[in-house]
């Protein structure tokens, strides 16, 4: 009984984990069309998702998000600055089919 618990435990820390790129900011692109932010992490994309990376080596979110605004405001002071950002993203490519999404960040001194 004990096993299977911890099986599943695993399971579903596994199901439900999320990936982490720690890089500073190399680019940003603002892409009106698609309403979507276009982050390119200095050495790319850590342990991306199997739907990431065929439009290229970037991290996005649509700017429909609640706080969308904030984010930009936060990723352009730290790509000014030349700040190392902790992503927390999705695991999935959710704003957009071919690039992981972003679910918040953290900026470092």
């Amino acid at each position: 009984m004990l096993r299977m618990i911890l099986l599943l435990m695993t399971l579903f820390f596994c199901a439900n984990s999320h990936a982490n790129t720690t890089a500073k900011i190399t680019q940003i692109l603002m892409y009106e069309q698609g309403n979507i932010i276009y982050i390119y992490p200095e050495g790319g994309v850590q342990n991306p998702p199997s739907c990431h990376g065929s439009n290229g080596d970037y991290l996005s979110y649509k700017m429909n998000r609640p706080m969308a605004k904030e984010y930009f405001s936060m990723l352009m002071l730290a790509f000014a600055a030349q700040k190392t950002v902790s992503f927390r993203t999705e695991g999935a490519c959710i704003d957009q089919s071919v690039s992981e999404t972003i679910r918040y960040f953290t900026v470092y001194k």
